[in-house]
């Protein structure tokens, strides 16, 4: 599903007209995206928690040249699930194994 496939079932769900799901969708995305640029985490009950998290500066090989370089500490975004979309998500999938690959389906 993309954002615009997302904004047309917000629309069907609350009777919103396609244009304002879309301005909706665009601004809940733009305020967790803002909040979370400012440090804040962004917590919905029930769903989970968006954040910026911490990265170690780390050595790492350049696969074309073989070459050994230092990339930088960096911030980067995160989510942590809820309990209560944890448990739907173990509710309504499977996890099935087919030729040696783990892959979840509906069941």
């Amino acid at each position: 599903m993309n954002k615009a496939e997302l904004a047309e079932l917000v629309a069907k769900q609350t009777g919103l007209s396609k244009k304002a799901a879309k301005e909706a969708v665009d601004a809940m995305f733009n305020t967790i995206s803002k909040t979370m640029c400012d440090g804040e985490p962004v917590r919905i009950t029930g769903f989970g928690t968006f954040e910026a998290r911490a990265r170690k500066s780390s050595m790492r090989i350049n696969p074309q040249t073989g070459q050994r370089i230092m990339v930088a500490s960096k911030a980067v975004p995160g989510f942590r699930a809820g309990r209560e979309l944890k448990d739907m998500v173990r509710k309504r999938l499977k996890v099935v194994e087919a030729g040696g690959k783990l892959s979840v389906k509906r069941g």
